[in-house]
Formats: C-alpha cells, sequence, structure tokens
C-alpha cells in the first residue's frame, strides 16, 4: 500500500470525543494502490504523549456489475494500550437502473459479554430523475429487549428549478407505542448554488406541538458560502419565534484560507447568549456576543501525513478569549 495523505475516514463524532483542545492530531492514511482499500488513524500529540485512540481499515468489493461491498473495521484503544475490533459496519449498495440505488447497513458493535450483536440497520433507496430525487432511508435500532425495530423513517424530496436553485422537503417520522408512524419533524430547504461564487441554503425545521398534533416551526437557518481567490468564508445564522417575531438565537462564522501548498488556516467564531444575564432579568434578553473560537491549522507533510492543530478558546466573564487546557496527565495516573 501506498502511504498518502486521504481524507479522515474515522468518525467525526468519535475523534471530537477525545479532543477537547490545544492537542496537535497527526492524520495519518494508506490507500491500495486499486483505491479499493484504505486504511488511518490519528494520533493525538498533546505535549505529555501520544495517543491513538481510533484506528479504522475500509475495503471496497465489487460483488458484481451493479453491486458494492464496503466493509469497515474500527479498532478501539484500551487503557492498557492494546486494540480491540469494537466496530464493523457493511454497506452493500445496489444499483437496480441508473437513476434508481438501493443500499444497506449494518452495524456490529461486541456487547459486554464480547459476542458480536447488530446494533444498527439501516436502508436507504434513492431515485434520480432529470427534475430532481426521492430518498428514504429506514433506521433500525435495538430496544431495551434486544430487539432490532424501526427507529426512524425519514423521507426527502428534492425538486431542481432554474438558476440553481433546488427546494427540498425532508420529513421525519417515528413509531408511537403502538407503532405507527408519526410526524416528529420536517425541515424545508431551498439551495440557491451561485457556482464558483458559492451557494445560499435558507432551512425552515418546524416539530412536533404534542398538545396540539400540529407542525410548528422552531427555527430557522440561512447558511452562507462565499468563496473569493483562496479564502472560503461560511456564515450561519439562526432564528428562533420570539414575543417580538423572529430573533437570532446563534451565529457562527468560519474564515477557511488555502495556501498555495495546500495547507489550510481555518477560524471558526460562535455567537450566542450568556447562559446568565447581568443586564437584565432573564439571559434571553441579552445580545447575541462571541463566544467561543476554534482555530485550526492543517499542514499535508511531504511523507502523505496530515498535521491538524486544533486550538479552542472561549470568552471569559471580562470578554477575553481564554485557551481551554488539554492534558492526559490525570488519566494516566488512573492507569493501572
Amino acid at each position: 500500500m501506498n502511504t498518502r495523505s486521504i481524507v479522515p475516514v474515522l468518525g467525526v463524532a468519535a475523534l471530537a470525543a477525545v479532543i477537547s483542545a490545544s492537542a496537535q492530531v497527526v492524520i495519518s492514511g494508506a490507500e491500495s494502490s486499486d483505491k479499493t482499500a484504505t486504511s488511518s488513524q490519528v494520533t493525538i500529540n498533546t505535549g505529555d504523549r501520544n495517543i491513538v485512540p481510533l484506528i479504522k481499515e475500509t475495503k471496497d468489493t465489487k460483488v458484481d456489475a451493479t453491486t458494492t461491498r464496503t466493509e469497515a473495521v474500527t479498532q478501539a484503544r484500551l487503557n492498557d494500550g492494546s486494540y480491540f475490533n469494537w466496530q464493523r459496519s457493511t454497506t452493500v449498495k445496489k444499483e437496480l437502473s441508473p437513476n434508481n440505488t438501493v443500499s444497506s447497513t449494518d452495524v456490529v458493535e461486541k456487547d459486554r459479554q464480547g459476542q458480536d450483536r447488530v446494533s444498527h440497520h439501516t436502508e436507504e433507496t434513492v431515485n434520480k430523475s432529470s427534475s430532481g430525487e426521492t430518498d428514504q432511508t429506514k433506521e433500525y435500532t435495538r430496544n431495551s429487549s434486544g430487539q432490532l425495530v424501526l427507529d426512524r423513517v425519514v423521507d426527502a424530496t428534492t425538486v431542481k428549478g432554474s438558476g440553481g436553485v433546488a427546494n427540498t422537503v425532508r420529513v421525519e417520522k417515528t413509531p408511537d407505542v403502538d407503532g405507527n408512524l408519526t410526524l416528529q419533524k420536517q425541515v424545508e430547504e431551498v439551495v440557491v448554488d451561485h457556482g464558483a461564487k458559492g451557494k445560499v441554503i435558507t432551512s425552515t425545521t418546524k416539530t412536533a406541538d404534542h398538545l396540539t398534533g400540529q407542525l410548528a416551526v422552531a427555527v430557522e437557518e440561512t447558511t452562507s458560502i462565499t468563496t473569493q481567490g483562496a479564502t472560503r468564508q461560511i456564515e450561519n445564522v439562526s432564528r428562533i419565534p420570539g414575543p417580538n417575531g423572529w430573533e437570532v438565537s446563534g451565529r457562527s462564522t468560519t474564515t477557511e484560507t488555502t495556501a498555495p501548498d495546500g495547507s489550510v488556516s481555518r477560524e471558526t467564531i460562535e455567537q450566542g447568549r450568556a447562559s446568565y444575564s447581568t443586564k437584565t432579568d432573564s439571559a434571553t434578553a441579552e445580545p447575541i456576543v462571541p463566544q467561543r473560537k476554534v482555530v485550526e491549522h492543517e499542514v499535508h507533510k511531504p511523507d502523505g501525513t496530515t498535521a491538524l492543530q486544533r486550538d479552542v478558546f472561549h470568552r471569559d466573564v471580562n470578554g477575553d478569549w481564554k485557551p481551554e487546557s488539554f492534558s492526559t496527565k490525570a488519566a494516566d495516573k488512573a492507569l493501572p
């Protein structure tokens, strides 16, 4: 296998769980010459030691002319430094026609007795046409009795319009105690694609009001993506219904710059209301202010690895940015 820089295949949620802040992350990967198999790992350098929390290997197999199988095995690190096969997922994707595909995914995890059991099953059907596409996803999870039961159904319909406009309606339903599907959430999304200059995404999320049985608007979001040369900016604004109309509940701005050598500098500032108020009787009356800042520097090295320096800052009561610290010394003391 040839070592080269690849897109990290380790789950973002899993990676975020082990990186608090102020740690250097080195992502290394290897890919087979036919690009059907990849192996990746994340090494976290906290200053006092290196940790490799997860290792993931993925392999694609062409079953026949229309069917592809993808198998992924994730190894997790134990306290004694050894690894075990924590999770295995298998996805089978079949092309029924050029515009129609079906896929199923089984996620198998080890239980406390070391036995394999399917913890999650997903079925997805996608139908495409010149005017848009429809997508249905069914998710099954284990209940308290250990049975694999339907947990959620998501239906999405996308209609393409003129001028780079696409309208998507996504409906989420969950079964009630009798097994009947009930509407829980509906998201209406409009994407306006401006080509190389970027795009604007506007979405409205409606959730079920259990008192009235009707859908009520819970949040509106607008995401603007603009690109100028080597700099891309992403701005997201969230609004919620208030006594005086729509109120901004949160805002985030990400500025990303790519250097000629491929390295990337990224800064994200998240704004919100403080959990307490010093000027009014209610925190909801406070203005939106910067609360958290994430600074990342991603460097692609000649040996094929990617070094990612990630620093997180929070705003203290005086309005100053304070770095969050990350250390494993306390964890080291707990090891046998």
